[in-house]
């Protein structure tokens, strides 16, 4: 077996192949259902939007000083190089309607601006909507939601891709559980779907807003 052309070949993807990077989107999945509680939520989150994501921890926080419908997030993580990640970003989500008579969901209306931060710097602006319907069975509340929309990625840097602008489609599925009546502990569970992949799982304490 000749050797000279399987290490020029091996040589060859290794120059090809895209460089693995830390840099973690900071608002996949979005985690904004129509119904979806206000308060202090932790959540484990493996992400996948861009190569050489990994696993981070995401905190999400509505500080009382804010109106209603503006909420805050952010973490950190590291990625398949071993290099950290720092992320955070500010959500506002209005609700569109409420259901009724011929209108069987919720839909609400979301926006954010945020940074990730690691080998470069990842400015992303998602723009969507999220429909969802809340159940009640005794003290179990169940609210299942679906969402897409688009998300603006600005990428700044010496180790930025040459595509420093782009824009990507995003959907997005989740649900949030709640097993006491006064739903005051919620567990949580969303995923990105396409090119912007994540998922997190995690928990949520309301804070009475």
């Amino acid at each position: 077996m000749q050797l000279r052309p399987l290490l020029a070949c091996a040589a060859g993807i290794a120059l090809t192949a895209p460089a693995l990077t830390a840099q973690i989107a900071w608002e996949t999945p979005r985690l904004l259902g129509p119904e979806s509680p206000e308060g202090f939520g932790v959540h484990w989150l493996r992400a996948g939007t861009v190569p050489g994501d990994g696993n981070a921890v995401l905190v999400t926080w509505d500080l009382p000083g804010l109106p209603r419908a503006i909420g805050l997030r952010g973490g950190a993580g590291d990625g398949a190089d071993g290099s950290a990640s720092v992320f955070g970003g500010l959500d506002v989500r209005t609700e569109l309607t409420r259901h009724r008579p011929g209108q069987p969901v919720d839909v609400s209306w979301t926006v954010g601006v945020g940074l990730g931060v690691g080998d470069y710097g990842l400015l992303t602006v998602p723009v969507g909507i999220s429909a969802g319907r809340s159940w009640t069975s005794g003290s179990v509340w169940l609210a299942p939601y679906a969402g897409v929309g688009i998300a603006l990625d600005l990428r700044v840097g010496g180790a930025a891709p040459q595509d420093e602008f782009v824009v990507q489609p995003s959907a997005d599925l989740g649900v949030d559980l709640a097993l006491d009546r006064g739903r005051r502990l919620v567990l949580r569970a969303a995923a990105s779907l396409g090119d912007r992949q994540a998922i997190a799982v995690g928990a949520l304490v309301r804070t009475g807003r």
